[in-house]
């Protein structure tokens, strides 16, 4: 059973990729070329005068690279919540009604093993997510710094957009763990509110610590370069 492993995790790479694929082949070589320009108004028509609101305005220029990275941190986030819930609020056992029969659920080892790898590979997905933000728009970052910029404002402005997608993932991970756990206990207390608040800063640390990485790589963005071919 283990090998069907592998067949399935090749399925999930090709499915995944499908969709790059075919955007790749109706792609038109001029288009390929040049880089795209966001049209007047996209994004609010409003000057963004504070590096929150352009952190903000950045997500949204991206809306399926930032919810995919929301996403795969909020289901680790949600794993998390459950068995934080069973540890914390039910001393590792806890019995309730699934589908109308009773079910007893303990938390093992590899259980919680499971979860922290799920978590890992959502923080990995927040940082690739920064990562290709902060490459696909190298030539603006260099813009800025040649305007008088900080490498310390640069920085808070990628920490900004990881606490971004931290913030949509933590809270709907932990919003759909806390409602997973209410629906199987049959009610909502207080224990289990204070593990879902718990996992939902954990969620938010964790996204924080993932833009370490690409807050470190805008540093080495050659200005020079990006703005002689701009």
């Amino acid at each position: 059973r283990a090998w069907l492993a592998l067949p399935v995790a090749v399925g999930l790479c090709l499915a995944a990729a499908s969709v790059p694929a075919l955007r790749a082949s109706r792609a038109r070589p001029a288009a390929a070329l040049h880089r795209g320009v966001s049209p007047p108004g996209r994004l609010g028509g409003r000057r963004r005068r504070r590096v929150l609101g352009l952190a903000l305005a950045n997500l949204r220029r991206a809306p399926g690279r930032t919810a995919l990275g929301a996403v795969a941190l909020a289901v680790g986030v949600a794993g998390l919540t459950l068995v934080a819930a069973v540890t914390w609020a039910f001393h590792g056992t806890v019995t309730g009604t699934l589908l109308g029969d009773a079910v007893s659920l303990r938390v093992r080892g590899v259980d919680l093993l499971a979860v922290v790898a799920t978590v890992v590979l959502g923080a990995f997905a927040v940082a690739d997510v920064l990562y290709l933000n902060v490459r696909d728009r190298a030539a603006e970052l260099a813009a800025l710094r040649a305007t008088g910029w900080s490498d310390a404002a640069l920085g808070r402005l990628i920490g900004y957009e990881g606490l971004g997608i931290g913030l949509l993932g933590a809270a709907a991970g932990a919003g759909i763990g806390l409602a997973a756990a209410a629906w199987f206990v049959g009610e909502l207390s207080p224990s289990l509110v204070r593990a879902a608040v718990l996992t939902a800063a954990a969620g938010l640390a964790i996204a924080a610590a993932a833009a370490i990485v690409p807050v470190v790589l805008q540093r080495r963005v050659p200005m020079s370069i990006l703005l002689a071919e701009e």
